[in-house]
């Protein structure tokens, strides 16, 4: 054992690590590192490597998160994915950037923060009869909601009280994800890894298991590994890990999120992935 530890990052509410952050932990002992979990918002010594994990809590305080990987910057901390990426991949305005730059993407209209513009509105713009409002910053399904025919009054009151609030997203109901589900191909080091299928529970469309969803490892195709590196191509930066998330939109594979914070990454239906995360991070 060196006396060399990393740090994974992790919230309040999750202070242990998780059952894939165990799979991790695991495969750094075996290269003779050390590993802490530790709650994110502390200072770290010069050097030191931090990995950024379960720290979901974060989209409820991002001042603060942003605060934080700014002081890691300063005490020369290396992370990863390193903060500029971390910055970047905070707001889903990338999904913007990444459409200006030839990826497929799910038509996304963004609604800045205090915005006079109603739901309807930004519907009709887009011809859109079913749609779904998320914050620009969230995580598991935070605030996000799906709009059609029933409970409009009540969508378009949600969508006005969370543009008061802050930047929000509103994209096309994508039907596929209630028969088909959505896909997520995991990358590590800029490589695809492996691909988890992701399907809600029947009368649901939101694919978390927070809501029933069920996960299943799939075959790595050609299309899939594709979509990954497209995707990954239009990035400024290297990610060390990362989680492609797609679904079938008018025959072809589109973008749903790029998520390079704190990822489910799946290790525990692909532990050798958490190999590869284990010896980027070491340099082997």
């Amino acid at each position: 054992m060196t006396d060399r530890t990393v740090v994974l990052a992790v919230d309040d509410a999750t202070p242990t690590l998780t059952a894939d952050d165990r799979a991790l932990a695991n495969a750094l002992v075996q290269r003779g590192v050390g590993v802490e979990p530790v709650v994110w918002g502390s200072r770290r010594p010069h050097h030191e490597t931090v990995v950024i994990r379960s720290t979901w809590d974060y989209v409820s305080r991002p001042a603060r998160f942003r605060e934080w990987l700014d002081e890691l910057d300063d005490d020369g901390v290396v992370v990863h994915n390193s903060t500029d990426l971390i910055r970047w991949n905070m707001h889903k305005g990338y999904l913007g950037e990444l459409a200006d730059r030839s990826v497929p993407v799910v038509s996304t209209a963004l609604v800045e923060r205090g915005s006079s513009v109603g739901l309807d509105e930004v519907m009709t713009a887009h011809g859109w009869e079913s749609a779904v409002v998320k914050p620009a910053i969230g995580a598991t399904a935070r605030h996000t909601i799906r709009v059609d025919g029933s409970h409009r009054t009540e969508a378009v009151e949600h969508f006005r009280r969370l543009v008061a609030a802050e930047d929000v997203l509103v994209q096309p109901f994508v039907q596929s994800i209630t028969t088909e589900g959505e896909v997520s191909i995991v990358a590590i080091g800029g490589t695809p890894s492996h691909v988890v299928h992701k399907r809600p529970q029947v009368g649901e469309w939101r694919v978390q298991s927070d809501f029933g969803g069920t996960i299943d490892r799939l075959a790595m195709t050609d299309e899939y590994a594709a979509a990954a590196l497209t995707a990954l191509a239009a990035v400024d930066g290297n990610p060390a890990c990362g989680r492609v998330d797609v679904v079938r939109f008018d025959g072809q594979l589109h973008l749903m999120e790029l998520e390079l914070i704190e990822p489910d990454l799946f290790f525990r239906l692909a532990p050798e992935a958490a190999d590869a995360l284990a010896d980027l991070i070491t340099g082997v």
